[in-house]
C-alpha cells in the first residue's frame, strides 16, 4: 500500500510540475507588450495597410502596442522573421517556400489575397490566343518569382516554352518599371506583370490586359501574399496569433465590404511610404482584379513549390507538409 501510495504521490508531483511549467509558459506569453509585423507597400498586402491604418489590429490585440516594418521584397522580410527583426506579417509564398524548403523555421496561417497578376501586351500588338506569343519577347519581374513561375506555367498549359528552355518565346527578366519605356519603344511585347502595374500601364500607355487575374494558371487561386510567423512565436503566443488573426479576417472583411474607402486608404498609404501617388482609378483597376481573401488554397501552394523545383529553383524535395497551418483560421471563421 505504502509503494501504491507513493507511486501515486510522485504521479501527482509530476503532473503539478507540467501544470506550472505551461502556466509559466503562457504568462511569459501574455506578459508581450508589443509585436512588429512586416509587409510590403503592394496592393496584394492590403489587409495589412487597412488593417494597420484603422487600428483593426491594436483593437482585437487588447492592448499590445502594434509596430510595422516596412520591405522592398521577400528575401529582405524573411531575413528580418528568422533574426526576430518582426514577429509576424506578410510575404509573397515564393519567398516563404524557398526559406521553409531549406529548413527555416517559418509557418503560413492564411492567405491575404489570391490573383493580382495578369498578361500584359503592348497596345498595338496583334493578340488572340497564347499562341500568339511564339517568337515574341515577354518579360517577367525576375527569374523564378512567382510571377515568372505562373508565366511558365500559363505557357507550358498551352504547349509553349521560353528560349531559355528549347522554346521560341524571348524571356527577359525586367523591373515593371523599365517595363514601361520598352513596351512604348516596341522592345518588348509583352509581360507578366502583379498589379498595380498592369492598371499603370494600361492607364499610361494604353496597354491591354489578355489574360486576367482569374485566367492565370490554377485558376487564380494561387496566393499573392501570405500571413506567416515562426513556430517558436506561434506556440509561444497562442492567444495573440488567434487575436491578429481574427483581427486580419475583420479586415478582409472590411475591405470586400468598402471597397472605395479601402482603396483611398491604399493610396495615401503607398504615397506616404513610396513617396509616388497612384491615381485612384488606378488602384480601383488594381483591386478588382485582386482577390482579398483569407482562405489559403492549399494545392495551388504545393503546385507552385513543385514547378519551382522542376525548373531547377529549388534544389531535393518540395514537399511542403507542416508549412501551412489553417487551424487558427479554421477555428475563426468556423
Amino acid at each position: 500500500m505504502k509503494r501504491i501510495n507513493l507511486k501515486i504521490s510522485i504521479l501527482v508531483l509530476i503532473v503539478l510540475s507540467l501544470l506550472i511549467f505551461t502556466a509559466a509558459g503562457t504568462g511569459a506569453a501574455s506578459d508581450l507588450k508589443e509585436i512588429t509585423i512586416g509587409y510590403f507597400p503592394n496592393i496584394t498586402h492590403a489587409p495589412a495597410i487597412v488593417g494597420v491604418s484603422e487600428n483593426i489590429f491594436v483593437d482585437q490585440l487588447n492592448g499590445i502596442k502594434v509596430k510595422t516594418k516596412i520591405f522592398p521584397n521577400g528575401s529582405l522580410f524573411m531575413d528580418a522573421l528568422a533574426t526576430d527583426q518582426i514577429d509576424l506579417g506578410y510575404v509573397g509564398p515564393g519567398p516563404a517556400i524557398n526559406r521553409y524548403l531549406q529548413g527555416a523555421d517559418v509557418k503560413a496561417l492564411a492567405s491575404a489575397s489570391n490573383g493580382g497578376t495578369v498578361l500584359v501586351t503592348r497596345k498595338d500588338f496583334e493578340y488572340n490566343s497564347l499562341a500568339d506569343l511564339k517568337d515574341k519577347i515577354i518579360a517577367t519581374p525576375a527569374l523564378g518569382c512567382t510571377h515568372d513561375l505562373l508565366f511558365r506555367q500559363l505557357i507550358k498549359d498551352n504547349n509553349l516554352n521560353t528560349n531559355r528552355r528549347g522554346g521560341t518565346i524571348d524571356h527577359r527578366a525586367q523591373k515593371p518599371a523599365t517595363m514601361v519605356g520598352l513596351f512604348a519603344t516596341k522592345q518588348l511585347d509583352a509581360a507578366v506583370v502583379s498589379e498595380p502595374w498592369a492598371a499603370k500601364m494600361e492607364a499610361e500607355i494604353g496597354s491591354k490586359v489578355v489574360v486576367d487575374w482569374d485566367q492565370m494558371p490554377w485558376d487564380g487561386k494561387l496566393p499573392a501574399a501570405v500571413v506567416v510567423s515562426t513556430s517558436k512565436f506561434i506556440d509561444n503566443n497562442p492567444v495573440l496569433i488567434n487575436n491578429f488573426l481574427k483581427a486580419h479576417q475583420k479586415t478582409v472583411e472590411y475591405i470586400n465590404e468598402n471597397p472605395l474607402k479601402s482603396s483611398k486608404i491604399i493610396q495615401q498609404k503607398i504615397k506616404d511610404i513610396t513617396r509616388q501617388e497612384l491615381s485612384l482609378e488606378i488602384i480601383k483597376t488594381s483591386m478588382q482584379r485582386t482577390n482579398i481573401t483569407s482562405r489559403l488554397d492549399n494545392s495551388s501552394v504545393q503546385k507552385l513549390a513543385d514547378l519551382s523545383a522542376e525548373l531547377g529553383f529549388i534544389k531535393g524535395d518540395s514537399d511542403l507538409n507542416g508549412f501551412i497551418d489553417s487551424s487558427y483560421l479554421d477555428e475563426i471563421t468556423r
